[in-house]
């Protein structure tokens, strides 16, 4: 006796996998674009961007569907691309990681270049660690300071980025409450040489003339 295998199709079964190829097709897209073509495109426009200035502000509400997100400070790609010579990219990186089931985030702050911090209610910066932790408590209505440049003197910084992040509470439109971060550029010290500009699009730290010197 011969017994036939064969497999069953029906309609349902052809959309459902037509769907999931769908999603896996469009993630697989997704990361290509995120990790590959997003690093090279900023790489290759600096000259089309303009430098941040003092007083912008960046603010961050982690959706609820994940539990982390990072923000990223670096040279011409990142959340804050400064496009100076002296900053990296991915120089300061910031891990926002929600508790689960709470408005409660641990900040974990990496460096990948020198930087010094000043943490919540303290009066002067200190060399940073590889990493650095802060908890979102200690920022509400509070700020974290961060410099960054490309040396460190007797652990200070004669030119810098300085990086403020602080958070509070609002509610949403369905009535929950949420924490908002808000990320600040602080200060850029002594400016950026606008006006020297190098073929890479990117800037140096310095003062720009007066228009009686000019």
């Amino acid at each position: 006796m011969a017994f036939e295998l064969g497999l069953v199709f029906s309609p349902k079964l052809d959309l459902a996998l037509g769907v999931l190829t769908l999603i896996a097709v469009s993630g697989m897209g997704f990361f290509f674009y995120w990790e590959v073509l997003r690093p090279y495109a900023a790489k290759t426009r600096p000259g089309q961007m303009d430098p941040p200035e003092e007083g912008d502000t960046y603010e961050i509400v982690v959706p609820e569907s994940t539990r982390f997100y990072k923000f990223s400070v670096g040279q011409v790609y990142g959340d804050i691309p400064t496009l100076c010579k002296s900053i990296q990219d991915e120089h300061l990186v910031f891990v926002l990681k929600k508790g689960k089931d709470t408005e409660d985030y641990d900040i974990l702050i990496n460096r990948s270049g020198p930087a010094i911090m000043k943490p919540p209610r303290m009066q002067h910066f200190a060399k940073m660690e590889s990493q650095e932790k802060l908890e979102s408590h200690e920022i509400i209505g509070q700020t974290a300071s961060f410099r960054i440049s490309d040396k460190i003197i007797k652990d200070r910084m004669t030119q810098y980025f300085e990086i403020g992040i602080t958070s509070n509470f609002f509610m949403n439109k369905l009535g929950k409450e949420r924490m908002r971060f808000i990320f600040s550029v602080q200060k850029i010290h002594p400016g950026l040489a606008t006006r020297s500009r190098d073929k890479k699009g990117l800037y140096s730290f310095g003062k720009e003339r007066s228009s009686e010197e000019d």
